[in-house]
């Protein structure tokens, strides 16, 4: 089997990944999608640690989202959350979420 994309995009065992899944109220959605636009703008200008940053909308669940996020390695991550920007969308999400977050980090087995 061959592997196409560059090193960077494939990741190595210390990329992580991250998937998160977020309940939106309907009367704050629009906002939501807004904010979280910005967000991954600004991400992908400003954090060259992060390999992918992007927002789904979930296929069969109303009012609910789905981020992949992919990380250099964890440091990348950390400095990620370490952002004012992040914190700033991050502290709009209790008025704006129906449900809490459920985020969880896989670590990439391959290609190593």
């Amino acid at each position: 089997m061959t592997t196409t994309g560059s090193p960077e995009t494939r990741g190595s065992a210390d990329t992580v990944t991250v998937i998160g899944t977020m309940k939106v109220k309907p009367e704050h959605e629009q906002e939501f999608v807004e904010t979280a636009t910005r967000l991954v703008q600004t991400v992908h200008e400003q954090e060259p640690g992060t390999i992918l940053y992007v927002l789904h909308k979930h296929p069969s669940e109303a009012h609910t989202y789905v981020w992949v996020e992919r990380y250099r390695d964890a440091q990348a991550h950390e400095a990620h959350q370490a952002t004012p920007y992040f914190a700033a969308a991050a502290a709009k999400l209790p008025d704006w979420l129906a449900a809490p977050p459920k985020f969880e980090d896989f670590r990439q087995l391959a290609p190593a």
